[in-house]
């Protein structure tokens, strides 16, 4: 292709496949421009301005090539030859721009380990010698030259860890800036909602006050009240690590809230973001949040909705377009989205993280942070905190000791974890609510007798650890009730929007002035952060930590005129989810054991706020906290670690449940994106799914697959539309073990 030809970098298509004419391709050397005005402008906050801009200049290079036009008319198949990533990777390791190279190579497949990206650029059979000069003297002729390799920023070079973070956060404004001009063009990409930090202070204090007024007699009132006042005064700190230890009940999502929009206002940071565990239950704070500073500040995100990571490196997914970008002032997040995205080498997850930069971020019930992370995510904190201004909060009622020790080796030093709020074991003791109930050896209850038990009570939560336990102890129960008092369910294998509704309706009947029957089976995720109040509480013998938060559902107000009952029973059948969870429910059983007995282990629960930090000391130093991730790091091999820093291991893929309006939503779309004058698939369609999404397993996945259970919600699209007949109207998605007629009452 001779010079003077034009050079695009996108195609566009109609809706039958068809390529539209030339006319309405990206030129590209307007996207390359436009790319890098974007990485340049997501890095400024972050001190990478320079690179960013280059990068974001050489991450199409390769486009300049014959093969690669060829391949956009359709004139040619995809092949090595038409890969373009590597010649910009190829010019940038040439001047040493090691961190550029990463993230020009990797911005379709992904962050490469260091030893495969040093391979890829000396492949002699890319005839960089000769290549490399005939399209970089394209480029120039559109462009001008390009520009002098900048100097990374000396804290990159202060060790192996420093320069990883440094790379990671330099691919992430590339990835971003690329994704979100294809997806955006003709037009540019909306800017950035700002935090408007004093403004949502003075919303969160109104809330308080409203709270306040509203239950004027509430014995914890003033104790909440007093949380807050001093999570707002404390606002003003330097910027660093701190922790809020307040039990259940004790107000830590206003608070904590509080907390953050006050330090960010003294700081100028540009967003919160709020962390809560995966399986916990984030769409109550999302709605909370929601309801106090309105639809357009918050951003809930849990979905894992990606493309697939064997894609071709050209291939055009929707769904990587309008991956998640977190361009929102509040966000509300899981900490698998959260801690994996930290770690991963693919763009889809990648692509958020210069978004945490000059933020502060918020770990609610930092507890249940996965142990095997431990070490990496300390050390990726201190980088951040160090280098990119960034704050965190370790919120919970059960604080692990995160202090530095021969188990923790990257645990916070004495002077460097600040707690916001004055004495907490006083706080403790002034926040009883329950009596605990522990099972004495060797008694065991099965879901016959658990069920009778539950059936007693005329408002009772019961917790156990698997959710084939629930399923079971569900069946039992109902069967011992009438229709009218049918018992609910809750569980990861509902929907996020049926979790909602499910919860609404609970509280309705738990509500003082109704007081109907109300009895809820659940698995863990209602146990962190969820504001449900029962006066009698049951719990499978699990983590001690677990134990103690679901207690926090149990006389949550302080309304009742004796405490609450919390009942801690070990089933017949104990089974439990491997690994660390088994862990910690052994280190649980040893430690209550050494407590004295039963009566003195209740005490202890109760009352006891260094309790915790020895549990979790004991427990880390039986299991793996992250030493192997480490030393992956430090190789820079990006690939190796975003495998083994799993949240979970083979959490499978969501599909969408055509749940409540979920089914209203898919039709929409398809009808959409089948019309020709609005073809696109948004990154507002994806936040819309994402609350009638279902997690699945991937050989579950596949069962659904071999048996057209599930179908793709727009063709050669890897997101999944579940069928009306497989979901549940009270236990959400049961693959197995049902009869279908039990889908369609």
């Amino acid at each position: 292709m001779p010079d003077g030809s034009p050079y695009f970098a996108h195609t566009k298509e109609d809706a039958e496949g068809n390529l539209r004419p030339e006319s309405e391709w990206q030129p590209l050397s307007d996207h390359l421009r436009r790319v890098s005005d974007l990485a340049a402008g997501f890095a400024r906050p972050l001190g990478l301005e320079s690179e960013a801009r280059i990068a974001g200049l050489l991450h199409d290079l390769g486009k300049y090539r014959d093969e690669f036009q060829s391949y956009l008319r359709r004139q040619r198949q995809s092949s090595a030859d038409t890969q373009h990533s590597v010649y910009g990777a190829a010019w940038a390791t040439d001047r040493d721009l090691l961190a550029s190279a990463f993230g020009v190579a990797g911005h379709h497949a992904g962050l490469r380990d260091l030893c495969d990206l040093q391979q890829m650029v000396a492949d002699p059979t890319r005839q960089f010698e000769r290549v490399l000069p005939e399209i970089v003297h394209r480029f120039e002729a559109e462009l001008g030259p390009l520009p002098e390799p900048p100097k990374p920023p000396s804290w990159a070079a202060v060790s192996e860890l420093s320069a990883e973070c440094y790379v990671r956060l330099l691919f992430s404004c590339v990835v971003d800036a690329d994704r979100s001009d294809t997806a955006c063009w003709p037009q540019n990409p909306p800017a950035d909602r700002m935090l408007e930090a004093e403004r949502l202070l003075s919303l969160v204090r109104a809330e308080r006050d409203r709270k306040s007024a509203t239950n004027p007699g509430s014995p914890l009132g003033k104790l909440r009240n007093d949380v807050f006042d001093a999570c707002v005064a404390k606002g003003a700190l330097s910027q660093g690590f701190f922790s809020l230890t307040v039990p259940t009940g004790g107000g830590k999502t206003l608070s904590s809230m509080a907390f953050a929009l006050s330090h960010a206002k003294h700081h100028g940071l540009r967003r919160v973001i709020v962390v809560i565990p995966y399986l916990s239950i984030i769409e109550q704070n999302a709605a909370e949040y929601r309801r106090i500073f309105g639809d357009n500040v918050v951003l809930e995100n849990h979905s894992a909705a990606e493309p697939s990571a064997d894609a071709d490196e050209e291939e055009k997914s929707r769904l990587d377009l309008v991956a998640e970008n977190w361009d929102a002032p509040v966000i509300v997040t899981t900490s698998v989205q959260f801690l994996e995205s930290l770690f991963a080498a693919r763009p889809a997850r990648c692509r958020k993280l210069h978004r945490v930069a000059r933020s502060i971020v918020v770990f609610d019930e930092v507890q249940t942070m996965p142990a095997h992370m431990l070490q990496p995510a300390f050390s990726m904190f201190r980088e951040l905190a160090r280098n990119y201004g960034v704050s965190f909060v370790f919120s919970s009622a059960t604080q692990p000791a995160f202090r530095r020790s021969s188990s923790l080796p990257d645990g916070f030093a004495a002077d460097e974890l600040h707690e916001i709020v004055p004495e907490p074991p006083k706080l403790f003791r002034q926040l009883r609510r329950v009596n605990y109930h522990l099972p004495q050896k060797e008694e065991t209850l099965d879901w016959p007798q658990l069920s009778e038990r539950l059936a007693e009570s005329k408002q009772a939560l019961c917790v156990v650890n698997l959710v084939r336990h629930a399923n079971q102890l569900w069946e039992q129960l109902t069967a011992r009730l009438s229709s009218e008092e049918r018992p609910f369910h809750l569980s990861a294998a509902m929907c996020p929007q049926h979790r909602l509704d499910s919860l609404k309706e609970i509280r309705s009947r738990l509500d003082p002035k109704n007081r109907q029957p109300c009895r809820v089976i659940a698995t863990q995720l209602i146990e962190a952060g969820v504001d449900v109040d029962f006066p009698v509480v049951w719990r499978a013998l699990g983590p001690l930590d677990s134990i103690v938060q679901v207690a926090g559902r149990c006389n949550r107000e302080g309304l009742l005129p004796v405490a609450g009952e919390m009942h801690v029973f070990r089933p017949v059948e104990h089974k439990l989810p491997p690994g660390v969870y088994r862990a910690a429910a052994d280190q649980s059983a040893i430690t209550l054991a050494a407590l004295g007995g039963n009566e003195a282990a209740a005490e202890r629960l109760a009352t006891d706020a260094h309790l915790f930090g020895d549990y979790f000391n004991s427990l880390w130093q039986a299991i793996e906290v992250g030493g192997d991730i480490q030393d992956e790091r430090l190789k820079l091999h990006f690939r190796a670690v975003a495998t083994k820093a799993r949240v979970i291991q083979n959490d499978g893929q969501p599909v969408i449940s055509c749940y409540g309006a979920g089914a209203d939503i898919v039709k929409e779309i398809r009808e959409r994106i089948a019309s020709a004058s609005h073809p696109r698939f948004t990154r507002d369609d994806l936040r819309r799914l994402q609350r009638f999404m279902v997690n699945v397993h991937a050989h579950k996945l596949q069962t659904l697959l071999t048996r057209r259970n599930i179908r793709p919600l727009l063709p050669n699209m890897e997101l999944y539309v579940l069928d009306d007949g497989l979901y549940h109207r009270d236990l959400g998605l049961v693959i197995d073990s049902r009869p279908l007629e039990d889908f369609l009452q």
